[in-house]
């Protein structure tokens, strides 16, 4: 009796020894090797995969523009720069960003979007029909990259609850005055909302919240001039002092630099305008940068507000404005270069593979996808030739052998440097 043949080029790998190769691919290989095979993806969605990934220490920030398709390009030259192509301009819409997902509330749905993978949830917002803001949404959003009116006139909040992984949307009401402040959370993995106890205080509706190390923080009306915080897991608020800043919100703002927590403020007079930035630590605060503005000419009447992104390798500091300009400060030299005069910064960006998956809701296809440089990502299914494959193996093999030696991974702004 003739043995049966076995096919040629048929290799077997453990599973650990496949997630130490998948660990060290980029997002796009990564989302492509899913459809290889259930074993492969069953590795690349499970939970320690994903943790490993986001809890990566040397985390790379690039930056996320919106880019409409019937505009002329917008593209910097720039590999750190996703473009979010859409039918219409998605900078416009107010949203909140956590980890590289993107919430977009709205009056009827709150969506919220991974660009990276195209997936999308959307949830009914459960607002009146009737509820609506009584600002002018035109003189916010001139007012600051930082700032946004949401429906309905409440202050938002988008975060990652650290403990369990899970994502979460706050919603907090203040007007009209009630006898209790309403509250509520809606948990994404299940499409649920609750109450949550009132808030202590209220808080600055117009201005963006932000999330960090799984905690979200708004700035406070109150005069004592505080930052109030939610912990997305103990769903407790707690007051965070702020550092000795001029006793005034304007041009102030709250944001995650490089994962902590952050105030910056553009200060006017002589000798000229200045970005001021102050980042909390374990310590408390300290200002880390005094950028001189003076090379941009501003007007002292100009309404200018200035954003910061991100921190590269070598410190220099890249930020935009109100103005759909970008800019990077070099600290060695002190000078500011303008890397667009046209583009629709959305927020800092993680390139983040968790799957959106709710118990409620069914996921679908965004409309919206990313694009880096001007190569659009096709997320498409395929199989890989049994010599790519083979290649792979190899490549693993190099990847654990370099475990013996210190891994040199750069998480600077390759071209932004």
């Amino acid at each position: 009796m003739v043995e049966d043949e076995k096919p040629p080029n048929m290799f077997y790998i453990i599973p650990d020894l496949l997630e130490e190769i998948f660990i060290r691919l980029p997002s796009k290989s990564i989302l492509k090797f899913r459809t290889v095979s259930k074993q492969w993806r069953t590795i690349l969605e499970s939970k320690s995969f994903l943790e490993r990934r986001m809890n990566n220490t040397q985390r790379h920030w690039k930056i996320l523009a919106a880019y409409d398709s019937n505009r002329t390009s917008p593209f910097v030259d720039n590999e750190e720069i996703v473009y979010l192509h859409s039918d219409k301009d998605a900078a416009g819409r107010p949203s909140l960003s956590c980890d590289g997902l993107l919430c977009f509330p709205e009056q009827d749905w709150i969506i919220v979007v991974n660009p990276l993978t195209g997936q999308l949830l959307r949830f009914p917002s459960r607002l009146d029909d009737t509820v609506s803001s009584t600002l002018d949404t035109d003189s916010v959003r001139v007012a600051g990259a930082g700032m946004a009116l949401f429906p309905g006139y409440r202050a938002m909040g988008f975060g990652r609850d650290e403990v369990t992984g899970l994502y979460k949307v706050v919603r907090m009401c203040f007007h009209p005055v009630e006898e209790d402040d309403e509250c509520e959370l809606l948990d994404v993995a299940t499409g649920e909302w609750r109450t949550l106890s009132p808030p202590p205080c209220q808080v600055e509706v117009v201005r963006k919240s932000v999330c960090v190390n799984g905690s979200i923080y708004w700035l406070t009306v109150d005069q004592d001039y505080r930052i109030l915080a939610l912990n997305l897991h103990t769903q407790e608020f707690h007051y965070v002092s702020v550092p000795d800043t001029p006793v005034t919100w304007f041009r102030i703002q709250i944001l995650n630099l490089d994962d902590r927590l952050a105030i910056a403020k553009a200060t006017g007079g002589h000798p000229g305008w200045k970005l001021k930035i102050w980042s909390m630590d374990k310590e408390g605060w300290s200002k880390t940068y005094s950028i001189s503005l003076a090379a941009l000419k501003i007007s002292p009447l100009d309404l200018t507000w200035f954003t910061p992104l991100t921190v590269c390798e070598l410190g220099n500091v890249v930020f935009c404005d109100n103005h759909k300009r970008l800019f990077k400060y070099y600290t060695e030299s002190g000078e500011i270069r303008c890397l667009s005069s046209d583009i629709c910064v959305i927020s800092p960006y993680l390139e983040n593979l968790v799957p959106l998956q709710s118990e409620s809701v069914k996921t679908s296809r965004c409309r919206l996808f990313p694009e880096q440089g001007s190569k659009i990502f096709k997320w498409s299914s395929f199989w890989i030739p049994d010599l790519a494959f083979a290649s792979l193996v190899i490549v693993g093999y190099i990847c654990l052998r370099s475990l013996a030696v210190p891994c040199s991974v750069s998480t600077s702004f390759r071209n932004l440097n």
